[in-house]
Parts: C-alpha cells; structure tokens; sequence
C-alpha cells in the first residue's frame, strides 16, 4: 500500500504538509562515522538519538547484518577531542577481543571485551591530555597525543602498549596525523604540519626511525616552496603561498608507501620508495644523526590518477580515501560526484573483471606488472559521498550517500564488485518525501538543486517557488547530491534548496579551491550571487523570495551576503563567524591561523579583518536575521553570536535569535535540533509571506 493518495493537491509553495516534520528528522539522525572487520564480524560506530546523541559502537556480522547489539555501556560517549573535530576514536586488536577507544568526558583511551565492564588504558587528567587517530599495529595502539595543559598545545605521536605504557614516537611538528609503522616495525610516517597552513595546503610527510630513544627523522618529503599563482587582489597583503597538500601514507612494505599529493593540481595518490631503515645504522644520539633525507616529489610515482580528488579536507583524523592490502589498492575518488575505484597491483592477482564492473580504458599503468585502475559501479546509484572505512579478507567497507538513499554502510565484494547492505542512517518509512537533487552549474558554479517535491500536492502552474540558499561550512567543504532529511524537511513542504559550490570548496582541483585564498567574503560571495542569477534566470526560483542558510563558515558567508548584496529576503546564520579580530584570538588552536590564508596574515591585514567582518557591518543589512547558537562552542564561541545581535538591535535590524544550553559546533541534541529547524522554517514562512493558517494537512 503507498503511505499517499493518489490524489494530487494543488496548493501554493511553502503550504504543503508533509510525514518529514523536525521531530522526525532529529529522531532518525543516526550517522555512520567508523567501521572495521575482525573476522566476519563488523563494528561500526553511529549516533543514539535516544541517548542524547551519544556516539556508540555496534556489532553485527556480515553473515547476518540484521542482528546487531550495543557494545559500549550507556555511560560512555565515543569522541576525540585532538584538534576540536576528533577523529579516528576506536581501534580493534586484531590479535584479541580487546577494543579501544576514547571516552568523551575524560578523553582518556579505554579498553574493552564485549560483555565486560570497561577500563581505562591513560591515566586520568580530566580531559587536559586527550588522544586521537586511533591505530593498531602489532607493536601496540598508535596516537596522536595532545596535551592541553598550557597555553601552548603540545603534540606528540605515541605507542600505549596493552598494559598503559606510553612510548613517544616523535614530537617532529606541531600538527600531526594518520601515524603508520612499517610492517618491520623500524619506520614512522605520519604527515605535519605548521601554523599557518592548514592540512588542504601545505603538509609534509615524515619518516622516523623509532628503533631507539633517539628517534631521529631519516626522510621528509615536503611541499613548501612549490611556486603557484596568487589568488589575491595585487592590492591586498598576499596570504602565504602554502606549498603541496600530502595525506595519508600507508606503508605497502618496508621500503614504500602510498601517500595522496596535489602537486599535480589535484589530489591522486602515488607510490614512493625508500631506503629501508633497518639497513641503517642505529643512531643512539640525536645530535650525531645525519640530517634527514629531503625527497622531492619528482620521485612519486602515479598509481591512481582518475582526473579527479582523491583525498579531501583533513578536518577529522583519521579520513581514509585510499585502502590496499598488496594485492590490490581501493580508493573514492570525488569531483560533483563519488566513484569507487580499483587497481590490481600484479597481474598475478589479477582475475578477470566481472560485467558490472567497468575498467577505464584510458588510463595506463606506469608499473609494467600492474592493471588499469576500475570503476566498481554494480548498484546503478548515483553516489554523492563514499567514505572508505576498512579492507577485510573478502569485502570492503564503506558508507555512501546517494541521490536515492541516505547514508548506508556497505560490504563490497572483492571479486564481484556487488555492494551488500550492513546498516543504514535512517530507518523511517517516507522516503517517497525525500529531495530528488541534481548536480547542475549555474553562473559557471557547480551546484546542487534540490526542488521542491512532494508526492501529494503540485504549485499552481503561474507560481514560483521560493528557495533557500545552502552555504556549506569549511569553507573547504562540498555540496554533494545526497537524499537527507534535513533539505527534504523544506523541500517536501514547498521551499526549494540551492547548495554551492563556491570558490574554496573541495572536490574540484587545487585552483578551485585556491580561488579563496585571501578573498575570503569575496570569491564566496560573488560565486553564491552568479548561481542564485543563474537559478532565476532558468525560471526555478522566485527572485523575491529566496533566503540564504549556513553553518559556521557558512554562517560567515551568508551574514557577509546580506551585508554586501540585495539579493537574499532574509538569512540564517548557525554558529557563523562574525568578527575577525575576535576569532583569532577566542578560537581554538588548530584554526587560530586559518584566516592568514582566507583573510591575509595578521597584523598586516587588520585592515581587511575589520572591514569585512559582519558585526562591522549590521547598518548595511535590510534584511531580517536569524542567528542560531550553541552555549559550548569552542570554535565560534557564543560571544561572537550576542555581540552580533546587539549591533543588529541598535541598527534597527529585524532578528530572531536562539542560543542553546549545552550545544557546541554543531547541534546534537533532539530537542536543539527540531526547535531551530521549526524556527527557521517559520521564519522563511514569515518573510516570504506565506499564511501559517492557509498550510494544507
């Protein structure tokens, strides 16, 4: 039976009633963030909205993925807090029963036996030392270790073994990340890097001989200096010219990894070889160790190179867009869309491909023994995000997001390439309501546009819709084509969603995202007005009634929008930046050098910091605000939201304003989540004009 009429009512845009109302869309929130294999069974961590949106740990099996059970007692929330974002916050002993994981209260790393109680590995320092990046080696568990107990952060890679011993591996840089131990145990690589890049510029992969106390670094490999065009006005101070992104290395054996760079102009992943480290001689003192090696990146050699991103903004540890046992190498490749690639490393592993899945004829091997990279599509989705999670025996897993379905964790077969369902993101009935997005490029920005659909009513044939601008966060994120509540929650009730990729997102190559580098509040700006002239131009929106929306750096683009444009009714702004100069000094450390890049450096660019930071700016916006906060945010701390809303008050600027107890950089809680969604949605109703009491049920 279908949850809806045949009958199609016609009714005005904005009044159209729908099953995906904001309780429903906080309550079947339950996202997918990590996964691993230890024999046929699967763990998986995922959100529990009954539990005040606290992360858990699931295991189910690939034999009958519908039985499934909590592993982690209710009294424990999984979460890094290493660089604010976290990352990476469980491992498995692939040699054992023992799981390990970091608490979000203490921060501690603890340990566990399904069906026992739980015990902490680190001793306690409430919540000043915390750990992230989680790795499992057969030496012990590696991680990023962060020691927050003076003014200066203070970094280091480390080994815990099983009975709480700590053993720092390297302390080469300020920021580091994905720490790796060859398969003999003698080499380090992790990627660093320093203030003022951040990970999407400029990194370096070191290698360290941990055979001794005196773990000298034997080899960098480093983009700094690499010449690019600047993005900048020749007016403004020039930000730093940040050199090449590196991430993730992963060793294949003692003496090569792959490691993902962008020197090319966009993100591919490479091979390099090096001299083993064991061939070395020991050095016990590290003032008598020879300077470490300086590789240039003439010496990667391509593996995978789609043409399109392989790898993407580090803002959580512990990412993965590659994944290979020896045999074979897997890796997502993104532009407007995701693909899952593979390539055979020998061809002595090599079985023929199977019909459903397409091998990409032009692309040949550099490595004579190896075969063209493949394209696993057997589900006939298109896929908006894969995340690469874990490489079993037989089966690889990811989660994917798709303009079908919302997110799904998937077991792909090796051989046949055939995707099985594990668990999925949402488990409500009224899938009919979601958004029907598509990629398009509007004013020459990719865009993603999601029209109003809902299979119960139509618009009459002489009305426009309305439409909501969505401004991702980052600003290196990316707007994809995924099916999710929260854009269906407008679309399905009659107001069009307009995602874009501006100047500065991910997924389009290095120049892309270059565009931003110093024009922060400009390029953005400019790249969101050409999509919205676009959108009018093609006759899909009403041009009086569309709003602005977004998160964080979001926030900052849309208060900036309003600022600078007359094209928005109204905007949203959640936990967005507001004032420059404040955010500098009141943010966290991983960020509190992002806007020499975005912005210029400090102080020869204070000018800039002033004049384009929105709470300068409240008497240029006529438009009507609403400005939605959380009281614990450590990154856009809640002084910039009320400082923002007093100058709107004394400019005479209409607002709404919604701070909320107990939420930080990103709402979790039911309750948060269903009030600001029923906020903002009255309040686009309210400036567009729509009759509350004309909403058809």
């Amino acid at each position: 039976m279908k949850e809806f009429p045949q009958d199609v009512v016609t009714a005005p845009y904005g009044t159209w009633s729908s099953p995906l109302n904001a309780a429903e869309v906080a309550a079947g929130a339950a996202p997918i963030f990590d996964a691993a294999f230890r024999g046929d069974e699967i763990f998986y961590s995922t959100k529990i909205p009954a539990e005040k949106a606290r992360t858990g740990l699931v295991r189910t099996s690939l034999s009958h993925p519908g039985d499934s059970e909590q592993i982690i007692p209710s009294g424990f929330n999984i979460r890094s807090a290493v660089h604010e974002y976290g990352g990476a916050s469980w491992a498995l002993d692939q040699s054992s029963e023992v799981i390990y994981f970091v608490n979000a209260a203490d921060q501690r790393v603890w340990q566990i036996i399904p069906g026992r109680a739980p015990h902490a590995l680190t001793p306690d320092t409430s919540g000043r030392i915390r750990y992230g990046d989680l790795h499992m080696s057969p030496w012990g568990l590696l991680c990023v270790r962060e020691d927050c107990r003076s003014t200066r952060r203070e970094r280091a890679i480390v080994l815990l073994t099983k009975h709480g011993t700590t053993n720092v591996l390297s302390t080469h840089s300020h920021f580091m990340a994905w720490p790796r131990l060859s398969p003999d145990g003698s080499t380090l690589a992790f990627i660093g890097w320093e203030h003022p890049n951040m990970p999407w510029d400029g990194t370096t992969l070191w290698l360290v001989d941990v055979r001794t106390p005196a773990i000298p670094a034997v080899a960098v490999l480093s983009g700094d200096g690499i010449e690019r065009p600047r993005r900048s006005d020749p007016g403004l101070p020039s930000p730093t010219d940040p050199g090449i992104s590196l991430l993730q290395p992963e060793f294949t054996s003692d003496s090569s990894l792959h490691v993902i760079s962008d020197h090319d102009g966009h993100w591919s992943l490479y091979g390099l070889d090096i001299d083993p480290v064991a061939a070395r001689p020991l050095a016990t003192d590290p003032r008598h160790a020879p300077a470490p090696e300086q590789i240039g990146v003439d010496r990667l050699r391509p593996v995978i190179d789609t043409g399109e991103e392989i790898g993407g903004a580090l803002w959580q540890l512990g990412t993965r867009w590659h994944l290979n046992d020896g045999d074979e190498v897997w890796a997502h490749s993104q532009a407007a869309t995701a693909t899952l690639v593979r390539r055979r490393l020998t061809d002595s592993t090599a079985a023929p491909a199977p019909e459903s899945v397409a091998t990409d004829p032009t692309v040949t091997a550099t490595n004579p023994a190896a075969t063209a990279w493949e394209t696993i599509d057997t589900t006939g989705e298109t896929f908006g995000t894969i995340e690469l999670l874990d490489l079993g025996r037989t089966h690889l897993l990811l989660t994917a997001k798709s303009t079908r379905r919302p997110g799904v964790l998937y077991a792909v077969d090796r051989v046949t390439g055939l995707f099985t369902e594990i668990a999925s993101e949402r488990l409500d009935t009224h899938q009919g309501y979601y958004s029907r997005p598509r990629v398009d490029e509007l004013g020459g920005v990719p865009v993603v546009i999601h029209s109003p659909h809902n299979p119960r009513f139509a618009a009459p044939d002489d009305e426009l819709p309305p439409f909501v601008v969505s401004i991702h966060g980052g600003p290196t994120g990316q707007a994809t084509p995924e099916m999710t509540a929260r854009t269906s929650f407008f679309t399905s009730q009659g107001i069009g969603v307009l995602e874009v990729n501006y100047g500065g997102s991910t997924g389009f190559g290095r120049a892309w995202r270059d565009r931003l580098r110093g024009q922060w509040g400009i390029v953005d700006v400019e790249d969101t007005v050409a999509a919205v002239n676009g959108l009018v131009a093609a006759r899909l929106a009403d041009p009086n009634r569309i709003a602005i929306s977004g998160a964080s750096s979001g926030g900052w683009t849309v208060l900036t929008a309003l600022a600078s444009t007359n094209v928005f009714a109204c905007g949203t702004s959640y936990f967005g930046v507001t004032d420059l100069m404040r955010f500098v000094v009141d943010t966290h450390d991983f960020e509190s050098h992002y806007i020499d890049g975005l912005v210029g450096p400090w102080p020869a660019a204070q000018d800039e910091y002033i004049t384009r930071s929105p709470i300068r700016r409240t008497t240029d916006i006529t438009v009507p605000v609403a400005v939605m906060q959380g009281d614990r945010d450590p990154i856009v701390p809640p002084s910039q939201a009320q400082e923002f809303v007093d100058t709107l008050e004394l400019a005479g600027v209409e607002y709404i304003y919604r701070l909320y107890k107990g939420e930080s950089h990103g709402f979790v809680r039911a309750e948060t989540i269903i009030d600001s969604l029923e906020s903002e949605f009255g309040f686009y109703v309210d400036v567009f004009g729509i009759p509350r009491a004309h909403q058809h049920g």
